[in-house]
């Protein structure tokens, strides 16, 4: 991720370890049927890394050939020997936070950085050797409605101009990630819901894959 790009948007998976009920082998014959670039793990609490064995996790998805972000955590990145992290917004300027990431990690590891909908950044980010930015919907929006068109509008905007790969966010259902294909996004990220049956899950990731072909749109 952040490497090759391709003419059709690639599906992100995001997925919190510390609430997922699946059992990995049964996660790893999931994902074993749908083509997923790579999965973003958010961050658990220190003392939950043992009781949901995310090592585990990693090296599943790594094993068949998924790259594994771990969110806004450099150290248990390396502890895990994920493939990179996955920053999004705080308090700290985000180009000097990218910018001790990557020193953090080197130039092996991934570092993609979320802008929310944030032009100047982009741009600051992409100068500065991000391997994606990935353009959301900040939950503290006054106007969801407007955030979400201006991440439309960014979207469009960076496919048509810039070469770093761009990575769409909060994305609701599988209309509007092919929306977000459509409009150039490289990868298209989805949060894995929970509570549903095997079979109800294995059709959800059908679903999210097809969604991102062109000219195949699932309700």
């Amino acid at each position: 991720m952040g490497q090759e790009q391709t003419d059709t948007a690639q599906l992100v998976i995001v997925l919190d370890p510390t609430e997922t009920k699946l059992p990995v082998d049964r996660l790893e014959a999931l994902l074993a049927d749908t083509p997923v670039a790579c999965l973003i793990l958010s961050t658990p609490a220190p003392d939950a890394i043992q009781n949901t064995n995310v090592q585990a996790l990693v090296s599943m998805a790594q094993h068949q050939g998924i790259a594994v972000l771990i969110s806004n955590d450099e150290n248990m990145a390396k502890e895990l020997s994920a493939d990179g992290v996955h920053l999004s917004p705080n308090e700290e300027p985000i180009t000097e936070r990218y910018a001790r990431s990557r020193e953090m990690l080197g130039t092996d590891l991934i570092v993609g950085v979320e802008v929310g909908t944030s032009r100047h950044d982009a741009m600051a980010l992409a100068e500065a050797g991000a391997d994606y930015v990935a353009f959301g919907v900040p939950s503290e929006s006054l106007s969801q409605e407007r955030a979400r068109e201006r991440q439309r509008e960014l979207v469009a905007w960076w496919a048509e101009v810039f070469q770093p790969p761009c990575v769409a966010l909060d994305i609701m259902d599988h209309e509007q990630a092919g929306e977000f294909a459509e409009l150039g996004a490289d990868f298209v990220a989805r949060a894995l819901p929970n509570g549903l049956a095997d079979t109800e899950l294995k059709q959800w990731l059908s679903d999210a894959q097809n969604a991102l072909t062109p000219s195949v749109h699932c309700d």
